[in-house]
């Protein structure tokens, strides 16, 4: 019996094929049922390439459209419970497209927003099959399109000085992040800042977390660790980590000096 090809593609492509698929067996264009599930042409675009996840509404609109009987919205409670994306599908899907501005702190890689391809195959190695790796890593990846939006949010971001001498893959694939993320520190959206050595023992500083102000204007944190996540809007939450990350950005380095340890890692790490 030859294996359904299916059983070897993630929840996420496997809604991207079969939305594809089950769109032209009904003689759709992508901008038909955009318009019949109420939602942008670009929307059904982006799912059916694999580059946004399915939200819920969309799920049960499409089996609405079809009449799949809860299929996409089954493959979206996987894709959900996938243990490559977990807590923060939320995060990149839901709170990132709807951000005004967001504070981040990593103490020990370059921010996920700002990570190369290669760079972020380094970071996520090891932690799971092939498979969960690239679809981490293609998730990683795809969050800086958030800033080509028609409204981009802004973005500050502090790094920990030992993060430009930390060679993830080695020499090469940090000497190509170093260069992406200089470049990127002169886009007009995005603000990072080192917070050099010197600066010793911040509270707050010792795990990464971000923040974002929504359009609506409620406050969200994520904050990440080795075991586990968590994506809260709750204030207690959201007052503390900002009061942390007040705290760490007021050592960090202006921008003008950030870019000039950046430019001196590069040369350490190419001479």
């Amino acid at each position: 019996m030859t294996p359904d090809v299916s059983d070897h593609l993630s929840p996420r492509a496997r809604f991207a094929r079969d939305l594809a698929e089950r769109r032209k067996a009904a003689r759709m264009t992508q901008s038909a049922l955009a318009l019949r599930i109420l939602c942008h042409e670009s929307l059904v675009s982006h799912v059916e390439k694999g580059r946004r996840v399915p939200t819920l509404v969309f799920a049960r609109e499409v089996d609405r459209a079809f009449g799949t009987d809860g299929h996409f919205t089954g493959l979206h409670e996987r894709i959900s419970q996938s243990p490559a994306l977990g807590w923060f599908a939320r995060w990149v899907e839901e709170i990132e497209p709807q951000a005004v501005i967001m504070y981040s702190w990593d103490p020990l890689v370059i921010p996920g927003m700002l990570q190369t391809v290669d760079y972020a195959r380094a970071v996520f190695a090891g932690t799971g099959s092939s498979d969960q790796v690239e679809e981490q890593v293609q998730a990683r990846i795809r969050r800086i399109g958030v800033f080509e939006a028609s409204k981009p949010p802004s973005l500050l971001a502090v790094i920990e000085e030992g993060v430009l001498h930390r060679p993830f893959g080695g020499a090469g694939v940090l000497v190509g992040q170093l260069r992406f993320l200089l470049e990127l520190t002169e886009h007009p959206q995005i603000t990072v800042q080192m917070l050099p050595h010197t600066a010793g023992c911040i509270a707050g500083m010792v795990s990464a977390f971000a923040l974002a102000r929504l359009r609506d204007g409620s406050e969200v944190v994520s904050a990440d660790s080795l075991l586990s996540g968590q994506v809260s809007g709750d204030h207690d939450a959201v007052a503390r980590l900002k009061q942390r990350y007040d705290s760490i950005r007021a050592h960090a380095q202006p921008k003008n000096v950030t870019r000039q340890a950046i430019e001196g890692a590069i040369a350490k790490w190419t001479s």
